[in-house]
């Protein structure tokens, strides 16, 4: 009987882990992802320059400047057109970061998916517009990060 109980609690135990473990990875979209499915999704899509859903990279930026919680995903395609996910999400003190490559077919050893936690978002002007980068990260995968677009005053 207590054979039974210890197999029946490790089981149990085994399965509440492995659900703890699935929930913290991000969940981004499997191929084939088309940029207008990713638009239609509210991703910002930025497709060799073309920028989609703009306005959603900017209410996150309020949003961090005003310690609302809040999530994005920017989807990047490179020119095959394979999807690179960035994913931000703020918590309201901190900006998890999750830069996802795992798509992209010529990614080479450096293909996966890698995490990392930043204190802040940041911008400069640049003579193509605002270019903006994470700040004060726990790793240098926060360097990964850099989003630039036209500024719309140009």
């Amino acid at each position: 009987m207590k054979k039974i109980n210890l197999i029946l609690y490790l089981t149990l135990l085994s399965m509440v882990l492995l659900g703890c473990q699935q929930e913290s990875e991000t969940s981004n979209p499997k191929k084939p992802y088309s940029s207008e499915e990713a638009i239609e999704n509210g991703d910002i899509v930025n497709l060799h320059g073309e920028i989609s859903n703009l306005d959603k990279f900017e209410n996150f930026i309020e949003n961090v400047e005003s310690s609302t919680k809040d999530e994005i995903r920017i989807t990047m395609y490179t020119i095959e057109g394979d999807p690179i996910f960035y994913n931000l999400n703020y918590d309201g003190n901190k900006i998890q970061y999750t830069y996802d490559n795992s798509q992209d077919g010529y990614a080479g050893s450096g293909k996966g998916i890698e995490s990392t936690s930043c204190s802040n978002i940041k911008s400069r002007n640049t003579e193509n517009g605002i270019e903006y980068h994470l700040s004060e990260c726990s790793s240098e995968i926060g360097n990964t990060f850099t989003f630039e677009f036209q500024n719309q005053e140009n």
